[in-house]
């Protein structure tokens, strides 16, 4: 995965995470707060072991938005699952159970992929950390596959994004309708196309917290040498018509001739050869390479050999692989997106069903994930590896978006990422009970989708800098040290607290993301301090704002703790004769030139009474 950014002259790095609720509210233009706010109380319930969650839910009614599983004492979406599978494993005699997950390396995978993945793997972990019973989970890379078209956008072993320029889709383009495991790397730096995808891919779901020892991967193109799918390339050709019959009612314009498998071309090394003949007992097929239209739109060329091959130089059809798959690893369980539940699920699960003769995993289906409000796509330039958004946000805080229901559409509004950092850090401090929350069934829930998004819980809560303030400071601190002292001054850490090694880490993590957010998607969250006043703003501020601003730099020359100070600045508008807001915008306009800002008492703080005195003065 990519090497974390730096914060400007903080020599720390960061891993990286992410969400976003509905609401949009500019980063800087939060509202300021009434004085002497009280402090949420703690919970007066304790915390009980892990999945308390599920004491709490067998005493409630059954909830709203429930999942399609019945309610089995737990809500949380993935408990309902695990205990269907569980429950059904038994009855089937199994001891074991497959969660299972797959992607075609057609280039890196986005974040929107990930859902498979990561909606896996925490069923998995409900299966095994709740239920205790043996599960494993295994993602396939369907290598095999044949290119379609040549991606705007490459990712190299680290995660950097190249763009293709013309000669390198040239270049590429020659090896349309070839499966991804015979074409080379464009980077040079692994075997082949789908070795170095697959990579990427493998990199950036063990970055977001998936244990290594807890995932298996598997090549397709090595199942089919290793002679895996046999048993059902022979099921296809002896009952040949049977399987023509059963893709009927889900693909268009199903031939006489039509056979669910392709061949590899001994000649253009194209798999789009159509099979004319085979042999069972030799276990070879005849072809001949015609034009091919993948999915239906990507047209790709024959070059016209007619040649005999072996089933392990070929493939199966995706409509009839998939279950195959199912079939080979004992497949309990996968989570798909929309786009396969109206499409080759339906057809997989009559195919397991009646061809194949086997019953097929239960599943999970999502919704499609936005990114700002619109749906990924490369010709928008809003698509995103799960790489780049660990480089703004911690791997917990990432995951946090997965934990959620799927049966409504999700927005990543990434230019106010802070709304997905502050719901995660509400959710950990109501784990923790730092926080309120009175409702038992949403504080039930709300453990288990903090729990499921932990790599490892924590027994107590990390040190969480508050994501927009640490967005600030990281602008203006010249190195850790000079950061950790900002913090002190704005009170996100207290004076007297002594940071641990792994405390510090933390800030250091989190003001490195804070600032990369900054630079890629919310720059106009940058700040500069007017240390020398512009004449155009103090041209712009009233004679009562401006005697406001001269008091407020008076009061400063004192000294003063941070509630003090944002005491005072309702008293300092009153004496002066205007409003609140009126006032805030006056200060924001003379020390960063902008009609609002972070909150002004903390920001105060930590840039230094004395500097800003120093600007005030000016006006």
């Amino acid at each position: 995965m990519p090497a974390p950014k730096k914060v400007a002259g903080i020599g720390r790095t960061a891993p990286k995470k992410a969400k976003a609720p509905k609401r949009k509210t500019a980063v800087h233009a939060r509202a300021e707060p009434k004085p002497s706010r009280a402090e949420a109380k703690p919970m007066k319930k304790p915390i009980e072991g892990l999945f308390w969650a599920d004491r709490q839910a067998n005493k409630a009614s059954k909830s709203e938005g429930r999942s399609e599983h019945s309610e089995r004492g737990s809500l949380f979406w993935a408990d309902q699952i695990a205990a269907q599978l569980v429950e059904r494993a038994k009855k089937a005699g199994k001891h074991e159970m497959m969660v299972k997950a797959g992607a075609s390396p057609s280039g890196a995978k986005h974040i929107g992929n990930l859902f498979d993945v990561i909606k896996a793997y925490i069923v998995y972990k409900a299966v095994r950390d709740k239920h205790k019973f043996p599960v494993k989970f295994v993602l396939t890379h369907d290598d095999r596959d044949p290119m379609r078209s040549v991606p705007r956008s490459l990712y190299s072993r680290t995660g950097q994004r190249i763009a293709v320029d013309a000669a390198m889709r040239d270049k590429l383009s020659g090896y349309l309708g070839h499966p991804y495991h015979r074409i080379p790397d464009p980077f040079d730096c692994c075997r082949t196309w789908a070795e170095h995808f697959s990579k990427v891919w493998e990199d950036g779901i063990i970055a977001c917290g998936v244990r290594e020892a807890d995932i298996k991967f598997v090549s397709n193109d090595t199942l089919y040498r290793e002679g895996k799918f046999d048993h059902h390339i022979r099921m296809i050709f002896e009952h040949v018509d049977r399987a023509r019959k059963a893709i009927a009612p889900f693909q268009k314009n199903v031939k006489k001739d039509y056979v669910p498998f392709n061949a590899i071309c001994g000649q253009c090394g194209k798999i789009t050869a159509k099979i004319t003949g085979w042999d069972l007992k030799k276990k070879t097929v005849k072809y001949a390479c015609e034009m091919k239209a993948l999915a239906g739109k990507y047209v790709v060329q024959g070059c016209g050999k007619q040649g005999e091959a072996p089933w392990s130089e070929g493939k199966i059809a995706w409509r009839f692989e998939w279950p195959a798959q199912w079939q080979i690893f004992g497949v309990d369980f996968e989570a798909f997106g929309k786009e396969h539940a109206e499409g080759s699920w339906p057809s997989g699960r009559a195919i397991a069903k009646e061809f194949y003769g086997f019953e097929p995993p239960v599943t999970h289906i999502y919704e499609f994930l936005m990114i700002d409000g619109a749906k990924m796509a490369a010709s928008k330039g809003n698509v995103y590896i799960p790489q780049e958004m660990l480089e703004i946000l911690e791997p917990e805080v990432f995951m946090y978006l997965y934990t959620k229901r799927s049966k409504k559409e999700r927005n990543l509004d990434l230019k106010n990422i802070h709304l997905l950092v502050n719901d995660f850090e509400l959710a950990e401090k109501k784990y923790f009970g730092i926080a309120k929350e009175e409702n038992e069934k949403e504080l039930a829930q709300l453990r288990r989708e903090y729990e499921s998004c932990m790599p490892i819980l924590p027994k107590a809560p990390p040190l969480r800098i508050d994501y927009q303030f640490a967005s600030l400071v990281a602008q203006f601190a010249v190195d850790l040290d000079h950061a950790v002292a900002m913090l002190r001054k704005s009170g996100h850490i207290k004076p007297d607290k002594h940071l641990t090694p792994e405390e510090l880490s933390q800030v250091a993590r989190r003001l490195s993301l804070a600032k990369n957010w900054v630079d890629r998607f919310a720059t106009e969250n940058k700040i500069k301090i007017n240390d020398t006043l512009p004449q155009e703003i103090k041209g712009d501020l009233k004679k009562e704002e401006r005697f406001a601003l001269v008091a407020l730099g008076k009061l400063l020359h004192e000294k003063i703790t941070q509630e003090e100070l944002h005491n005072s600045f309702y008293r300092i508008a009153q004496d002066s004769g205007i409003e609140p807001r009126d006032f805030y915008r006056a200060a924001y306009l003379a020390i960063i030139g902008k009609e609002s800002g972070p909150r002004l008492a903390p920001f105060i703080m930590a840039l230094g009474t004395e500097r800003v005195r120093r600007i005030l003065e000016q006006v």
